[in-house]
């Protein structure tokens, strides 16, 4: 694996996040319909979120460049999606690795590092909503330990269909 460097995210972090989910979103084109526009990744509400005490996020960077994320929240103050009062349930907030580190193990050692610190929190599960043609993702999350929960649904704010995942901790 290359040298990365790792770090709790700030909510100074808000534009680098956000343009990592531009990023990431724009490759979502390859199984989207036709004419899809990606999402705004809303770096206002990412800063809101990164100054919350309960989120989790930490940054990997390749030197003085930004190679990818990964974020977590309880699921209880999630919101949007599936809102449940659970305590042992983490909400798998983002995972995202900018293309030239893809395959180079990092969102390997992201995911490991969100495990590890949601259990060290206390959570007993994860759950995760992934885009159900995401292939390159759902196989990741599979290997992993992740499993499929529930139907797929459409989701319209994003505009396609989710498929939620979750894991034993």
């Amino acid at each position: 694996m290359p040298d990365f460097s790792f770090r709790a995210a700030t909510p100074d972090d808000a534009a680098e996040i956000a343009e990592s989910m531009r990023l990431g979103f724009a490759t979502y084109r390859s199984f989207t319909p036709r004419g899809w526009e990606p999402p705004d990744p809303e770096e206002e509400r990412i800063r809101e979120r990164l100054a919350q005490p309960e989120v989790w996020c930490q940054m990997a960077e390749a030197g003085a460049e930004m190679a990818g994320h990964v974020s977590f929240i309880p699921a209880a103050i999630h919101g949007a999606i599936a809102v449940t009062d659970d305590p042992g349930l983490a909400h798998f907030w983002q995972l995202f690795v900018r293309e030239p580190w893809w395959g180079s193990g990092l969102a390997v050692a992201l995911h490991a590092a969100a495990v590890a610190e949601a259990t060290a929190r206390g959570f007993e599960r994860f759950r995760l909503f992934t885009p159900a043609e995401q292939g390159r993702a759902r196989r990741f999350y599979e290997r992993e330990g992740w499993r499929t929960h529930g139907e797929v649904f459409f989701e319209p704010h994003f505009g396609w269909d989710l498929i939620e995942y979750r894991r034993t901790l």
